[in-house]
């Protein structure tokens, strides 16, 4: 679970487009985010291997036959990229983890990018400065920077974000004898 943490840039930037660069302290930031919103209000992590192994899945709906194991796991709950980005209020694209080079990398990602426009939802971008989104990613392209230039912008060039770890009036959450909503919301 993540820590609980006072702050984060990212408080009421729910409903924006925004590009994010930071480590693993992420998570904290997007919990403080996110028990800070209705209970209806939902939101979807999905990494940027995702998106290729979606697109890989509509690419072999031709034959019918998908023959990476990894693939069909995915492909078989989510047929498309709108699938994958579409139904949650807010979608995180993780970028980093695909490593295997594909062409179509960029325009997954444009693609992803543009159907939550499209649709008018937000969208946040999460990178790490061990693993940036430039131009020596596998997912850049012309066109990924002109979408991502309509973006805010946290922790690039330098910025950062704040590290996201416990504070020292801060504590994490117990776990034995809460209930899950208290847990959530950083009782204790």
């Amino acid at each position: 679970m993540a820590p609980v943490i006072e702050k984060t840039p990212l408080l009421g930037q729910h409903a924006e487009n925004v590009w994010v660069t930071t480590g693993q302290t992420f998570f904290a930031h997007l919990r403080h985010v996110a028990v800070r919103q209705p209970a209806t209000w939902s939101f979807k992590v999905i990494s940027d291997a995702e998106l290729v192994t979606a697109w890989l899945a509509t690419a072999g709906l031709g034959s019918g036959e998908i023959i990476d194991p990894d693939a069909y796991k995915v492909s078989t709950k989510y047929m498309t990229i709108p699938d994958l980005v579409s139904p949650p209020d807010l979608v995180v694209i993780r970028m980093g983890i695909k490593v295997a080079r594909n062409v179509a990398a960029p325009e997954v990602l444009a693609e992803a990018l543009n159907t939550r426009l499209h649709a008018r939802k937000p969208t946040w971008v999460w990178d790490t400065k061990a693993s940036p989104l430039d131009t020596g990613s596998l997912f850049w392209s012309t066109e990924v920077a002109s979408v991502l230039s309509s973006f805010k912008r946290l922790g690039g060039g330098g910025g950062g974000m704040p590290p996201g770890g416990p504070s020292p009036a801060a504590k994490t959450p117990k776990r034995g004898g809460m209930s899950r909503k208290k847990t959530l919301r950083g009782g204790g």
